[in-house]
């Protein structure tokens, strides 16, 4: 069953006036406050308290221009995206002062993640925070999902190796391509100084999350060395399916990848 607009919109914060104001906002736009209470039916107070609560969100311009005082609903993108700059620069300054506070240590613990963005969101803190590797082994969604911040990671120096289902290029990361495995949506396992490790499996076009786990515990670095074999097998079986390629160039490729990755 779909959300109502009302329902979507309280998840953005605005409360159901607000919501209903807000809809009503963008088909009237450039309307009165007085207009706006009478096309929604309801009392011009309450209308009005609504629309300054908007205007303070965000979510509404007021034109306090000549003549009566309008009003124009912003896009929901542009309100998204006003909320997302807030909260980092919110979350930025708690983690400066928690920091101060506490210190974190990462736990040995098998933890379930519950949602897609949590995924993400702790996928893109590894990274982040990576120091001297990452393996990823996942499908074509997840790797592009995570391209700009894998590009940067191996820009500062951090060895990134990608194992994906379709050819792709990111700058600076070893990328083999393979075959998919399966697993009818979109899957995503990221090992991380072969200290921490997460494993996903996702609906098809990361639309919901069926299982997730990360942890740090001694498993990661069993699953480095597996999965760092697994890219070397597919590389060797990409590189043999080439009817040109010469021994020399097998050898060579071959001698690189253990040198940089496997010794």
């Amino acid at each position: 069953m779909s959300r109502s607009l009302e329902a979507m919109l309280s998840e953005l914060g605005l409360t159901g006036l607000e919501a209903e104001v807000y809809l009503t906002v963008l088909e009237e736009s450039g309307s009165t406050g007085y207009r706006i209470s009478q096309v929604l039916g309801k009392a011009a107070p309450n209308t009005y308290k609504a629309l300054n609560s908007l205007v303070v969100k965000g979510a509404v311009l007021l034109d306090e221009g000549e003549g009566s005082k309008t009003y124009t609903a912003v896009s929901v993108i542009e309100l998204a995206e006003q909320q997302r700059r807030n909260i980092a620069s919110l979350a930025e300054e708690i983690g400066k002062s928690l920091e101060s506070r506490y210190k974190r240590t990462k736990q040995s613990g098998l933890y379930s993640l519950t949602s897609v963005p949590q995924v993400f969101a702790r996928a893109e803190v590894m990274i982040q925070e990576a120091k001297v590797s990452i393996v990823m082994d996942a499908d074509v969604n997840p790797v592009k999902e995570l391209a700009g911040i894998l590009e940067n990671a191996a820009a500062r120096g951090v060895k990134v190796l990608i194992r994906g289902r379709e050819p792709l290029s990111i700058p600076g990361c070893e990328y083999i391509s393979s075959i998919r495995e399966g697993w009818t949506g979109d899957m995503m396992v990221l090992i991380v100084d072969s200290a921490e490790y997460l494993i996903s499996f996702m609906t098809p076009g990361m639309n919901a999350l069926a299982k997730a786990v990360w942890s740090s515990n001694f498993v990661a670095s069993c699953l480095h060395r597996s999965y760092l074999g697994k890219a070397m097998f597919y590389r060797m079986a990409m590189l043999l399916s080439k009817p040109d390629i010469t021994v020399d160039e097998l050898r060579a490729q071959m001698k690189d990848m253990w040198e940089g990755w496997l010794q």
